[in-house]
């Protein structure tokens, strides 16, 4: 059974994420094998809801498992203190039981002794330096046990710890369009009217024929085949990681019964031929985090963050093309406020619908994106804007840029 065979529960895991994981009272570090949402009859045990097939770091493939998600938590620096907390405890609990046990065997062996013939009581002895003797190895077996996993750890976490961090730059018109599609989403309760056109299958094909046309022309027959087949894969890539992630990552709050209802409505369709350019973008705020726990060498690193910093320029020289504007307030689209041709241009005021802004505090025209000021009619440059946001004043004379 596969992920997306059972749609019931939520996963809140995905496969290949690295995680920790519950085995007895102590946390360790595992990777997600396999993910899947279990119906009443998808185990012998009668077991629903959320699984996870994990691998141990370090550990022999022979301890793989099927655990449920209450097992798993995230692998970030909280749970690391947690697990770093739950191994003292254990040790030192485990001392505790080797002082204090020895001398509850004794009293029991003296009660025994007490009963017993002579000939039992002179054997006594040498059956408790037996036990002893057995009880310290266990004791030596389980420590050595517990030095080994936790060796085993932190060489899968100095490893985890060494993986080439990807980076991406995003043009800077492209992080306007994420902050005021984040406004627009979370504060003024709005939402993108879909299914989206074009949508990202869409925008994909038509990198992949942008790329083809423009940028392979030059190329020799093996350059050119070999060009379109990592941009292919780059396209495919970027496909696969939007459907796995769009419902549980990529969604705001607000979204969320959308999605229920868009899926119920389009059953036939993949989310990628559901949504666009707007959430298309959201993912690649997620991808650096995503893409830590891929196996890459520095050659295969720097080549992915320039096919996806060249996806993103597409993206930057069509948005007009596939980003829209006006979002959808509870599923009424709102009414365009009607302007005069006789309203004079005014500091930080709208003239003639979107032209003719200057930034009330700045006095700049040159911004790559407006923001809200003082009163909902005034706007802000984008620096100015995102200034009075955080510290609830204008930004000083000292920081303004000189060019107008």
């Amino acid at each position: 059974m596969t992920q997306t065979e059972n749609t019931g529960a939520k996963l809140n895991f995905l496969e290949d994420e690295l995680i920790l994981c519950f085995h007895g009272p102590l946390l360790y570090e595992a990777k997600i094998l396999k993910a899947e949402s279990w119906g009443p009859t998808d185990s012998e045990s009668g077991e629903v809801g959320p699984h996870y097939f994990v691998h141990y770091k370090g550990w022999k493939k022979t301890w793989d498992e099927w655990v449920p998600e209450e097992r798993i938590v995230k692998y970030n620096d909280a749970n690391l203190a947690r697990q770093k907390q739950l191994k003292e405890t254990y040790s030192n609990k485990k001392k505790k039981l080797v002082v204090k046990d020895r001398p509850i065997a004794n009293v029991q062996e003296s009660s025994e002794n007490s009963i017993n013939n002579e000939s039992e009581q002179n054997e006594s002895p040498k059956s408790e330096d037996a036990s002893v003797k057995l009880e310290d190895q266990e004791i030596k077996n389980a420590e050595d046990d517990q030095k080994e996993t936790e060796s085993e750890n932190m060489e899968g976490n100095q490893k985890y710890m060494n993986r080439l961090e990807i980076r991406i730059s995003m043009p800077e018109s492209l992080k306007c369009r994420l902050i005021d599609d984040w406004e627009n989403v979370t504060k003024n309760h709005s939402l993108l009217k879909l299914p989206r056109t074009p949508n990202v299958v869409e925008i994909l094909n038509q990198y992949l024929d942008y790329k083809r046309k423009n940028v392979a022309s030059n190329l020799s027959s093996s350059s050119k085949t070999e060009k379109g087949d990592i941009y292919t894969e780059v396209a495919h890539g970027i496909q696969v990681y939007f459907e796995k992630t769009l419902g549980n990552i990529l969604l705001y709050g607000y979204e969320r019964q959308q999605y229920v209802d868009i899926r119920k409505q389009y059953l036939e369709k993949e989310n990628t031929e559901i949504y666009g350019a707007e959430h298309l973008l959201r993912l690649f705020v997620e991808l650096p985090r995503l893409l830590a726990h891929s196996h890459l060498d520095k050659a295969a690193t720097d080549t992915l963050e320039e096919h996806l910093e060249d996806f993103l320029k597409f993206l930057q020289k069509n948005e007009e093309q596939y980003f829209i504007t006006e979002y959808e307030r509870h599923g009424v689209q709102p009414a365009k406020k009607q302007r005069t041709t006789n309203e004079k241009k005014t500091y930080g005021y709208n003239v003639n619908n979107s032209e003719g802004w200057v930034c009330g505090n700045c006095g700049t025209s040159n911004t790559p994106g407006w923001r809200a000021g003082e009163t909902p009619d005034q706007k802000l440059c984008n620096a100015c804007g995102l200034y009075y946001a955080k510290y609830k004043s204008h930004r000083p004379s000292s920081l303004w840029n000189n060019h107008r």
